[in-house]
């Protein structure tokens, strides 16, 4: 339990440093380097395109090599520098790269600590030890939005500074307190990467993750721009609505993992994400401070949704493939999460900022009805 509570700190620090930076989207991107709308969603999607690239690569190659402390400690030192490298970037194309490169890193780290959760944790408690590392992820994306607000407030570039300085004292942290464990060892990297190919049932939360991080890509972009054009929020008033769904999504994480370890991973999917759908299409036709209170109960129903399908990965995972299967369900969930920002953004440039989160709400019923189709279809349940 001592490391699970470590590896939560850790990717706390991680994802509140990584997340200070996205209430400044538009007054760094857009107004110190003349971006476009289109053009500042594209920083967000960069460093997710390199989740999804890297995501399966690490887990596979942690697999084959047996270890995990080392993608840990090198990711959160890459991180740092890639971080400090975008507050000094003299153009958009460097800024653009060293963002790509941080999604390198960052990828690394929590993937990895992900799969640590099934290294140490019991079998039937993979869904409280998911909630664990997930209360730490997703607490540090809560208190990072606000937080950079407030930084940004005094100068956009602050919040890159802040998160190079903080990630490097994780870094520093990681070599002390974390330990490996003896895990079993795959025969090849690709027999990792092609996970899913050996077990065809992992496919139901890799539709869950991708899904559910496709439309957390629309609020990470288009949705700080909404709130900035057109109600003349300032950085800090953006943080506070980010915060909104992020602290019920954060400290709830823990408690959606004991819920689908008792109850099962099935319903709290398939009901979680039937709520979340409603709540992010309401975002479409609301205004503040309703919105608010909509991001507050999509942000209950996701810390539902992920400790469910994460744990689900686990139950589905083969033995030796547990850091590829986890890798293909980050893998997932970062393809959803590179293409969301690049596709709300489309959508609010020609269409509007009410019809993009119809779409986002409409691709989770999507999802939601495909995956109880495989359900059925593949006769998959609770034992499986």
């Amino acid at each position: 339990m001592r490391q699970l509570i470590y590896l939560a700190l850790i990717c706390f620090i991680l994802m509140f440093s990584v997340t200070m930076i996205y209430p400044v989207v538009k007054h760094y991107v857009i107004d110190k380097y003349k971006a476009t709308v289109s053009q500042a969603s594209l920083f967000v999607a960069v460093n997710l395109i390199a989740y999804a690239i890297f995501a399966p690569v690490w887990g596979s190659l942690s697999d084959k090599l047996g270890k995990r402390k080392i993608f840990i400690t090198i990711g959160l030192l890459g991180n740092s520098a890639m971080l400090f490298l975008q507050a000094v970037a003299p153009n958009l194309s460097l800024l653009m790269l060293f963002r790509f490169i941080e999604g390198i890193f960052t990828v690394m780290v929590y993937s990895i600590a992900m799969t640590l959760v099934l290294d140490v944790a019991r079998r039937e408690a993979y869904g409280r030890g998911m909630g664990v590392i997930g209360m730490g992820i997703a607490t540090g994306m809560a208190f990072g939005a606000p937080f950079g607000g407030f930084l940004g407030s005094l100068d956009p570039v602050t919040p890159f500074y802040t998160a190079s300085l903080l990630i490097f004292l994780a870094f520093i942290l990681a070599l002390i307190v974390l330990e490996d464990v003896e895990v079993v060892s795959s025969k090849s990297v690709l027999e990792g990467i092609i996970v899913a190919k050996k077990r065809k049932e992992l496919l139901v939360p890799y539709l869950f993750s991708f899904v559910d991080r496709f439309t957390a890509g629309f609020f990470v972009s288009v949705f700080p721009i909404m709130l900035g054009t057109l109600y003349h929020m300032t950085p800090k008033e953006i943080g506070i609505y980010l915060s909104s769904f992020l602290m019920p999504f954060a400290l709830l994480q823990y408690p959606g993992g004991f819920i689908s370890d008792r109850f099962g991973r099935f319903k709290p999917l398939i009901f979680g994400s039937f709520i979340y759908g409603i709540c992010i299409s309401s975002v479409g036709f609301l205004t503040p401070p309703a919105i608010a209170f909509s991001m507050l109960v999509a942000g209950v129903a996701a810390a539902v949704i992920l400790p469910a399908s994460s744990a689900l990965s686990g139950d589905l995972a083969p033995k030796e493939l547990k850091g590829a299967a986890i890798g293909g369900f980050n893998f997932s969930g970062s393809l959803g999460f590179a293409f969301g920002p690049a596709v709300a953004g489309f959508i609010a440039e020609k269409y509007g900022f009410s019809q993009t989160f119809y779409v986002a709400g409409i691709s989770v019923f999507i999802v939601t009805f495909a995956a109880i189709l495989l359900l059925r279809k593949w006769k998959i349940n609770e034992a499986s």
